[in-house]
């Protein structure tokens, strides 16, 4: 292992010395889907020149998949294992001594801890989960929603639930039939009723005239409902990004192809955690992610997400539901 390992570094500092942009190997560590080696460009050497080179280490080491991104003060080499090991919800939470309340597990982060997000935190407060077939995006879900419904009582958090697929979280609802407010919305007539419902309850909330339970609303397929149902749709939604964190209303919105022409409203600030899978194009990462070359579209698949919260990056694999 070790001497694979230094034969990469060597490759990897070779291919930059070629190309005149040198930088030294100065640490790294193994995780559980990837290797990743930490750069420290010379003195002379700009972070962009070493990010444009990505495709020429690739090549070096013969893995298209290959990710360079910055890591603190250093850059930072990904590069996918060649054997991934699945991650179950069930184990990361019997390694945990109690769920904190209101806290979604996602994953294994590349500590090799349980990366989690507590809703009520600023840094939280509403989620886009993006990412192309494949990409693990619909599991990523069913995790948030089974590992919150696990640890928090129904009198204490609730779902409101739009599922146009109808078949989403079939396989779950047993476990969180209970903390259901609104039977799962279907089509778009439903799911409007239940955004109404929604914003109804946020406004009376503002005005102290009612409280309740912490509110999880789960939007599947996004981008088509704000297309099926225009600008209302998308109006309610905002609203609900926009005001709903300081009276305990949470929004959790999947989408496929997060198109700033459909959805931007929703972007930027208010949804502060992006949680995204594998993407079609660097326009879709970056669009998805908030941020510049993110290289989501190099991830994986199968699980092997970014999460993206208060200018950070962490690389996790997502949890299975089970």
């Amino acid at each position: 292992m070790y001497k694979k390992l230094n034969q990469t570094a060597e490759r990897i500092e070779a291919v930059l010395r070629d190309r005149r942009a040198p930088a030294a190997v100065v640490g790294g560590k193994v995780l559980p889907g990837f290797v990743e080696m930490l750069l420290q460009p010379a003195p002379g050497t700009k972070v962009n020149q070493v990010k444009a080179l990505q495709a020429d280490i690739a090549l070096a080491l013969g893995n298209a998949n290959v990710r360079v991104s910055q890591s603190g003060a250093h850059l930072a080499v990904q590069i996918p294992s060649e054997t991934r090991r699945p991650v179950h919800l069930s184990t990361l939470m019997s390694s945990l001594d109690k769920l904190p309340l209101d806290t979604a597990i996602l994953g294994l982060a590349e500590d090799g801890a349980p990366l989690m997000a507590k809703l009520s935190s600023a840094d939280v407060a509403h989620v886009l989960v993006a990412g192309t077939t494949g990409s693990g995006k619909t599991s990523l879900a069913q995790t948030m929603l089974v590992s919150l419904a696990t640890g928090n009582r129904p009198h204490k958090l609730g779902f409101v639930v739009i599922d146009p697929k109808a078949n989403m979280l079939s396989p779950f609802l047993r476990v969180i039939e209970k903390h259901l407010l609104l039977p799962v919305a279907r089509g778009p007539e439903q799911a409007i009723e239940h955004l109404h419902k929604v914003v109804q309850a946020m406004e009376q909330r503002n005005d102290g005239s009612q409280s309740g339970p912490r509110v999880v609303m789960y939007v599947d397929e996004l981008a088509d409902l704000c297309m099926a149902g225009g600008n209302p749709v998308v109006e309610m939604l905002t609203r609900i990004a926009q005001r709903g964190r300081g009276v305990g209303i949470h929004l959790v919105a999947c989408t496929q192809k997060p198109s700033s022409a459909v959805i931007g409203p929703l972007l930027g600030s208010n949804l502060p955690l992006r949680l995204v899978g594998r993407m079609v194009s660097a326009t879709d990462a970056r669009v998805a992610t908030g941020i510049p070359a993110s290289g989501a579209e190099k991830l994986l698949g199968n699980g092997d997400f970014i999460a993206v919260t208060a200018g950070t990056t962490i690389r996790f694999q997502a949890a299975l539901p089970k």
